[in-house]
């Protein structure tokens, strides 16, 4: 198949995993075109330069499911398939890959392991590389090869496929992945929580370590996001303050009891409101958390990493610089979604800089997320990189030893 012509790319579409080796090796040994994997297209705003040139390989068509042995509680599919997909299909069978993927009739599940793409229950049920149990992928040569395989217990080779966790495509080219699967719960229920300080916040967080429940999700939003999402949730909730929503799901009598016991547990932190969402609400209502940390409709999505501790320290910053923040609470990690005053790239520059004095550079980091594309090459699209970078460029030479795949975004962290 002949490349097509997308926009000011080119696009290649293969129909099966070795027709995208024979175009990369081809490619490897006479054109040396750069490449850039895509899937859904969900993630290519995510820390990526302004300029790109090449050909993008697109997964769209390698959407097969190649094994489900549905007793085994495992699946092997091609790394084009859509989210959606994959849930209507295994959910079908009582089973379901615990992890909540923004935009999930568009992404795909190679797509989300080189992002590594994660929700809110990556509090209990963690991120994509827990669930990856085997991996196919074309390095940069167009070699196919392969790490793990489709059972839970295996000790084939290296764990490579953890590897290409979060290499935003810069390693290979996924084409294949075996996941682990988990088993659909009986139902959910969300505690929305309405606190009157960052201080109150923190001391009903610190207290989820010996709480007797067992929360999946532990949301924050300040006032401005609350608003936002309880509008696209559909559902009348005081979002005038700091807003804790813990979420649950288990058999009806577990997350019953559960929801009753962390309000009583976090009423000694005086709340202003309390109000439990049930059902088919507190489905539209989690949907709303998992898909707000990628909105699109802003100039700028900062992501700042940092210890649960010090994470009130920077929301009451971005808050008084009236960012919209949301933040899975428990694990410490926020987005913030810059105001439409902020027009210009000093703005945004100013902005950065002033949450950047709340965080300790040893324990967390702050970086652009998304941005609009003509200021991404003048943005901190990514942190300092972390420790054991060296080996990571080793990886990269010798999977990679031309620099073909996505070789910009990897230049990015090269440079810091």
């Amino acid at each position: 198949m002949s490349p097509l012509q997308s926009g000011s790319q080119e696009e290649f579409v293969p129909a099966s995993q070795t027709e995208l080796s024979r175009f990369m090796t081809e490619n490897a040994a006479a054109n040396h075109r750069q490449l850039f994997p895509v899937g859904g297209r969900t993630s290519l705003a995510v820390c990526c330069p302004a300029s790109q040139t090449g050909i993008q390989l697109c997964t769209s068509q390698l959407n097969r499911v190649v094994d489900y042995p549905v007793k085994d509680l495992t699946i092997t599919v091609e790394a084009g398939m859509r989210i959606d997909e994959l849930n209507k299909m295994i959910s079908s069978e009582g089973q379901r890959l615990p992890l909540d993927i923004p935009q999930s009739n568009r992404a795909t599940i190679g797509g989300v392991i080189a992002t590594n793409t994660s929700g809110p229950k990556r509090f209990s049920y963690g991120t994509i590389r827990d669930y990856v149990i085997g991996i196919s992928a074309i390095d940069g040569q167009g070699n196919l090869f392969k790490s793990g395989g489709r059972v839970v217990k295996n000790v084939a080779g290296y764990d490579l496929g953890k590897m290409l966790v979060g290499s935003l495509g810069t390693l290979a080219v996924i084409s294949q992945v075996s996941l682990n699967l988990r088993p659909k719960p009986q139902t959910m229920s969300m505690v929305w929580f309405q606190f009157d300080s960052c201080q109150t916040v923190d001391q009903a967080l610190e207290a989820i370590v010996t709480s007797g429940t067992r929360p999946i999700a532990v949301e924050y939003c300040n006032a401005k996001a609350a608003r936002q999402i309880a509008a696209e949730a559909r559902l009348e909730l005081p979002a005038d303050h700091h807003i804790l929503c813990v979420c649950f799901e288990g058999p009806e009598n577990e997350v019953r009891w559960q929801t009753n016991q962390i309000a009583s547990e976090w009423m000694q932190y005086s709340p202003l409101s309390v109000q439990t969402v049930e059902t088919e609400e507190a489905t539209r209502l989690y949907n709303a958390f998992t898909e707000y940390q990628t909105s699109s409709d802003d100039p700028v999505t900062l992501k700042a990493i940092l210890l649960p501790s010090q994470m009130m320290k920077f929301v009451e910053m971005a808050s008084q610089l009236n960012i919209a923040v949301q933040a899975h609470a428990a694990d410490g990690i926020v987005f913030g979604h810059l105001p439409d005053s902020a027009s210009s790239l000093d703005d945004v520059q100013q902005i950065f800089n002033q949450l950047k004095t709340t965080i300790d550079s040893k324990t967390g980091y702050l970086n652009i997320y998304q941005c609009e594309s003509d200021w991404s090459d003048s943005l901190p699209l990514f942190c300092s990189p972390p420790a054991g970078w060296d080996l990571m460029k080793q990886f990269k030479n010798a999977l990679d030893p031309e620099h073909l795949l996505n070789s910009q975004r990897f230049n990015e962290l090269v440079q810091i």
